[in-house]
């Protein structure tokens, strides 16, 4: 069964960070230490869950469902060509459901004029991104929360 992906509905914020933090925990906890996964995890606090709904940065979110169930998130930054996050719960991991999600990041970067993505990607997702065409421009160190995290920059031409 495909994923059906469709937009982060109003009253959806709380399960969106939700289920990044999960994602987290279930995919990258054996890759990083655990005061890491815990900065990189937000919480879903009404000072965190406010500023998520004030969205600054205008992130397009999008919600993978399997079953009508929400297995799956994504984040796109057009004005820097960014793709921010691509997140799938461990139970519906290798199933096509990140790789739908960046599909559709993709046609909708496509679809505002963009001719590229970037993206600071986990020690643990650079296979699957570079399994969809994504090259590394090397390692680097993302600060969560002043805590280094060890990341990959990869960037991908769309046309």
């Amino acid at each position: 069964m495909p994923a059906v992906i469709r937009e982060l509905r109003h009253g959806e914020e709380q399960l969106f960070l939700e289920l990044h933090a999960q994602s987290i925990r279930g995919l990258a906890a054996d890759q990083y230490p655990p005061e890491v996964i815990d900065a990189w995890c937000v919480a879903p606090t009404e000072e965190n869950l406010a500023g998520f709904i004030k969205n600054e940065d205008h992130e397009l979110r999008l919600f993978a469902e399997l079953g009508g169930r929400v297995v799956g998130l994504a984040a796109l930054v057009l004005e820097d060509s960014e793709l921010r996050a691509c997140y799938v719960l461990p139970e519906a991991a290798r199933q096509g459901v990140g790789t739908a999600l960046v599909r559709e990041m993709e046609r909708l970067a496509l679809e505002h004029h963009l001719d590229h993505l970037e993206l600071l990607s986990s020690i643990n997702a650079e296979p699957f991104y570079a399994a969809l065409g994504y090259e590394s421009e090397g390692c680097t160190e993302h600060i969560m929360c002043g805590h280094p995290m060890a990341a990959v920059k990869m960037s991908k031409r769309l046309r």
